[in-house]
């Protein structure tokens, strides 16, 4: 490869080599007499001297361009060595980004199939909830349908019962049921079981309600007060005297032949469920009327 310095050195050697050879070959003629010098040689010494100098400044720079050289070539090692580095850690990161997409992939599959799975799962419960949102507004129309019903079944009630509205009688709505609570003394004779002929075709009107409606089921209850009884015979306490009671009443409502009788239950309660200090209201029967809750089971169950 051509180098500019060297080419500058080299030309300027060989005008000095020149030079050299010029006053070697003038020193070397023969003796002649001598002559006044000429100016010419001093110039020849003088540009002798500026060669020297030239020489000398020349190899200097020569010296710091051969340093400059080397590390400029030192420099291009170390990028060369760099620019490899640069390459194996390129590999390296191509790699790695390889490694990273594929898990990318596999990871958004994965989020994909869990996306899927979450919809399905959503779409079913949203399913499931409309559905059960269906069954309870059905339950609830139900609800309301027997709501209706007790209300007018305690107006019913109350109107063939009102002959009695002041004479121990009460009819009232709690929890879905309509409670019927007649004193004892409407109903029978002290210590008696028998009912009283008086309230007989009161009860029939009652049976006939019951009759018309066959969704009521009927619980009749006989309460006495913490009197003990003192009978004999079959009725020996007031447990007995409560549940013969009962029965009377339940007997007297199954004189319609329309009520099954398996819609009717009679309950003796003794003494112990008392609702006054009063022993005069203590002594009571309770009709309990309660509507079949057959389709709420139903939906429930289903």
């Amino acid at each position: 490869m051509f180098n500019p310095l060297n080419y500058l050195v080299m030309k300027k050697i060989s005008i000095l080599f020149l030079l050299l050879a010029f006053v070697f070959a003038v020193s070397a003629e023969p003796a002649k007499p001598k002559k006044p010098k000429k100016p010419k040689y001093k110039e020849l010494a003088a540009m002798y001297q500026r060669c020297s100098e030239d020489l000398k400044y020349t190899t200097s720079e020569r010296n710091d361009f051969e340093n400059v050289n080397r590390k400029l070539n030192d420099e291009v090692v170390s990028l060369k060595a760099q620019i490899e580095h640069l390459k194996e850690d390129t590999a390296a990161t191509g790699r790695r980004l390889r490694i990273v997409e594929r898990n990318l992939s596999k990871t958004k599959g994965d989020y994909d199939d869990l996306l899927k799975s979450f919809t399905d799962q959503s779409k079913t419960k949203n399913a499931l909830l409309a559905e059960k949102e269906a069954r309870l507004q059905e339950l609830q129309s139900i609800l309301d349908q027997k709501d209706a019903e007790v209300k007018a079944l305690k107006n019913k009630v109350t109107d063939a019962l009102k002959g009695f509205e002041d004479k121990g009688l009460s009819v009232h709505e709690k929890n879905g049921k309509v409670y019927v609570s007649l004193d004892a003394e409407l109903l029978f004779a002290s210590g008696s079981w028998e009912v009283d002929n008086k309230v007989k075709a009161t009860l029939a009107q009652l049976g006939n309600i019951l009759a018309a409606d066959i969704g009521i089921n009927v619980v009749i209850e006989g309460h006495t007060d913490n009197v003990p009884y003192r009978g004999g015979g079959q009725v020996k306490d007031n447990w007995d005297l409560s549940v013969m009671r009962a029965t009377s009443v339940v007997k007297e409502l199954l004189k319609n032949n329309d009520i099954n009788p398996q819609r009717i239950t009679a309950s003796g309660r003794s003494e112990y469920v008392p609702i006054d200090t009063d022993r005069a209201k203590n002594r009571r029967i309770e009709i309990i009327l309660t509507p079949k809750l057959d389709e709420l089971f139903q939906i429930i169950g289903g």
